[in-house]
């Protein structure tokens, strides 16, 4: 009965796959064309029951009678053999494992590789063979083939192993130039960088980068690669022409060494943002010109930034960082408008710009004074309470009071204590009359 059962399943499987067979090139002798028939329904019925010995032998036997039959055939070789060197070891596991390449090149050459299996075979042969020294040049080979398609078609599993393989090859004592290690090093970040803007786990492209960076040090040497490596080798290429690429490769690398006064820095930050503009680099940019006390330029890339970002908390923290450069300039009223919009835009910030705003109130009063009333020069200070108040800082409130009029001098200026009073000059508010108490 069990006998039985398993001749009828063999029949179903087999049915099956002949209802299910793509287009299949057969042979003309009718002989040939009919054998080729069973090899394929055998091949394919081991390969579902994981028979993968029995499978390769019918794969061979198409491989050399009917080459041209379909494209599955090679994929069920390549995969039948990587299976079985999973369960070999020694000689045996690498005659397996070169079958499996054996199959991927017979696919390449009859039917062509799709970019998967492009991916696929490039990564078998850094699992596989990243020791194997008579190995890695053509393993390098897979690889810059699999670069040379779209960004969005690269798997993940080739981005580090990439860079490891051109790490080993030249210290297998290839000819590999620190130009070629460079340049490798930039076409995987452009791929990093391209999943990473689809992708919401920016802390594991992170890792790649990090990892990527580690990798071209080792492979250049720590030494070596440094500020005046670059400044005097890869950098003044900027100086004949606006190259966008080369400022891509020269500003990435200045800023993982960091580099920042090398006089490339900004010259390729320029470049790049003017081609491909982010708003990134754009707050980069305005923090360097902000750090050369260039004002104007820098509010001119702070602006760019804000007109690129779509995120209300990163729109915030320019309102902010643009707040200080309007108080650098003494433009105050501009400071305070840019501020409060930081905080409308993100309640997080909202404590320090209040007391940012506080603070441009308390540094106005030598400004401010008029000098004709005491108690309408001191309501700055009201005014900067309230703001500090706003805040929630402690320690500002005490600071604005301390500078409040006494009881008795408002008494005797004929106000009251909560009393509504007008700030002028750039304040241009409404507050309430605080005292302090009196001096004993």
């Amino acid at each position: 009965m069990n006998r039985l059962f398993t001749i009828l399943l063999c029949l179903i499987v087999a049915y099956t796959g002949y209802a299910q067979a793509p287009n299949l090139k057969l042979p003309d002798d009718p002989e040939l064309a009919a054998e080729a028939r069973r090899q394929f329904a055998l091949s394919v019925d081991n390969m579902g029951i994981k028979r993968y010995r029995e499978a390769a032998n019918s794969i061979n036997w198409l491989m050399k009678n009917a080459p041209g039959l379909y494209d599955g055939l090679y994929v069920n070789g390549y995969k039948a053999y990587e299976e079985m060197a999973k369960k070999a070891s020694g000689d045996e596991k690498q005659t397996y494992l070169d079958s499996m390449v054996f199959y991927y090149n017979k696919k390449d050459e009859l039917f062509e590789l799709n970019v998967r299996e492009q991916n696929n075979l490039a990564y078998r042969y850094y699992k596989y063979w990243k020791a194997d020294k008579s190995k890695i040049m053509d393993g390098l080979a897979a690889y810059e083939r699999v670069y040379a398609t779209d960004a969005n078609k690269v798997i993940n599993n080739n981005l580090v192993s990439y860079m490891d393989m051109i790490r080993r090859a030249k210290a297998y004592g290839n000819d590999i130039s620190d130009e070629k290690a460079i340049d490798v090093y930039f076409q995987i970040n452009e791929v990093v960088d391209f999943k990473d803007n689809a992708n919401a786990d920016h802390a594991k492209f992170d890792r790649y980068r990090e990892a990527l960076t580690g990798l071209l040090i080792q492979t250049v040497g720590e030494e070596k690669l440094n500020c005046e490596f670059i400044n005097e080798n890869l950098a003044p290429g900027l100086d004949q022409k606006e190259d966008l690429k080369l400022a891509k490769k020269v500003f990435g690398l200045l800023l993982s060494r960091e580099c920042g006064d090398s006089p490339y820095f900004m010259k390729a930050a320029e470049i790049i943002q003017k081609e491909e503009p982010t708003e990134g680099l754009a707050k980069v940019m305005a923090q360097r010109f902000v750090a050369a006390k260039d004002y104007d330029k820098a509010l001119e890339y702070y602006n760019s930034a804000m007109e690129m970002s779509a995120d209300d908390d990163k729109k915030a923290q320019l309102q902010l960082d643009m707040s200080k450069i309007y108080a650098q300039q003494g433009d105050k009223a501009q400071a305070r408008t840019a501020a409060l919009e930081a905080a409308k835009l993100d309640s997080e910030l909202a404590k320090e710009a209040y007391s940012f705003v506080a603070g441009l109130y308390m540094g106005s009063f030598n400004d401010c004074a008029q000098k004709q009333s005491q108690i309408q020069d001191r309501a700055i200070f009201m005014a900067a309470y309230d703001m500090y108040q706003r805040a929630g800082d402690v320690a500002g409130m005490n600071n604005a009071k301390a500078q409040f009029p006494t009881v008795s001098d408002v008494f005797t200026a004929n106000k009251k204590e909560g009393e509504t009073i007008r700030v002028g000059c750039w304040i241009q508010r409404d507050t309430k009359i605080k005292t302090r108490p009196s001096d004993n």
